[in-house]
């Protein structure tokens, strides 16, 4: 009888303090396709160039890490490409205006993949490069699509650099 009425208290209080914080949160990250083979498609355009650039590099990284599981020196590059991405990535957030983007979340994404290959070896297992590919497909698409058209534009800076008249439609 004790057991059951602590089970029940302890359920209730589980469902209303915990359970309930996920309102609203499940179901919003959608499960994409991994590409095969897994070639960065226009599907995952977040519309900046760099960023755009930058998981084509990622998506080729991790081929190049599939085709040498054995070089120590093609894992090396490919962490070192994704820390990259990410510090130039988070540093793009701090442009977004008035808190529409969750940074917070999003760099604990990015740090939890890390911490997550940290610790792999060569030869890097079908399973890690596995994980890698469905982590940056649906990252890109869950988390990434977030911040498209909420950072500003960047524009090019003319040369020569001179007043002209696309400066006075930019301010108007």
């Amino acid at each position: 009888r004790e057991v059951t009425t602590w089970a029940k208290d302890w359920l209730a209080q589980h469902i209303k303090n915990t359970d309930f914080a996920y309102r609203g949160k499940l179901f919003l990250r959608r499960h994409y396709v991994v590409p095969d083979p897994y070639v960065w498609d226009e599907s995952f355009l977040v519309n900046i160039k760099q960023l755009d650039d930058e998981h084509v590099g990622l998506f080729d990284a991790v081929r190049e890490v599939e085709a040498h599981r054995d070089d120590q020196a093609v894992w090396d590059n490919m962490v070192t490409l994704f820390n990259e991405h990410f510090r130039y990535e988070e540093g793009m957030f701090t442009t977004i205006l008035d808190n529409k983007h969750n940074i917070a979340e999003h760099r604990g994404r990015h740090l939890g993949i890390m911490n997550t290959v940290k610790g792999a070896t060569v030869p890097i297992t079908e399973e890690i490069t596995e994980f890698v590919k469905n982590w940056l497909a649906q990252h890109i698409k869950n988390t990434d699509f977030d911040y498209r058209g909420k950072m500003p534009e960047i524009f090019a800076v003319p040369e020569p650099y001179k007043w002209d008249r696309s400066f006075a439609s930019v301010l108007s």
